[in-house]
């Protein structure tokens, strides 16, 4: 028996092998692009791993992770380097991390239209938003990134700030 491809047959592989693909793959993106909690995640502050309150976590968080989506302008590395260039962010004493495993929150920011930037601020096990905020930068990614970072100085330092007077 001689197996012989013509050009329908090779169509036909191919329109079932794309199908496969995108049936098999789409739950491993959509499981990496929708937060999920991770409660036995391992991450640096075994004290936050459980709490369920808020202001608790926005005070002592250590570790953020910063993701993009759907942004053209900037990226995750824009982002990092915004945030290191922002004054105030160095005062909230929050390191920023290459392994989202490893984050106590993940700051996620993404692109609506023209000059906004909304992101949000989760934490890791829970998935509660602890912040949230729209940076603006008209068509351009650098001065977005850099508004964004400034927003997002501006809403944490009143729980940051309070943090570091205590101690």
């Amino acid at each position: 028996m001689q197996l012989r491809l013509d050009r329908n047959s090779n169509r036909s592989l191919v329109l079932v092998l794309t199908l496969f693909a995108l049936l098999v793959g789409s739950p491993l993106v959509c499981a990496a692009q929708h937060p999920y909690a991770t409660p036995d995640a391992p991450e640096k502050s075994d004290l936050l791993k459980n709490s369920k309150d808020k202001d608790f976590i926005l005070r002592n968080f250590k570790t953020m992770y910063v993701a993009t989506k759907d942004i053209d302008f900037f990226g995750k590395d824009d982002m990092k380097a915004a945030f290191h260039r922002n004054s105030g962010f160095e005062k909230l004493n929050i390191t920023i991390v290459d392994d989202p495993r490893v984050a106590d929150v993940v700051f996620e920011v993404s692109y609506t239209f023209a000059w906004d930037y909304p992101f949000e601020l989760r934490h890791q096990n829970s998935t509660f938003v602890l912040l949230a905020g729209t940076g603006q930068g008209p068509f351009s990614g650098l001065v977005g990134a850099a508004d964004v970072a400034r927003v997002f100085v501006d809403l944490a330092k009143p729980y940051r700030a309070a943090t570091k007077d205590k101690k």
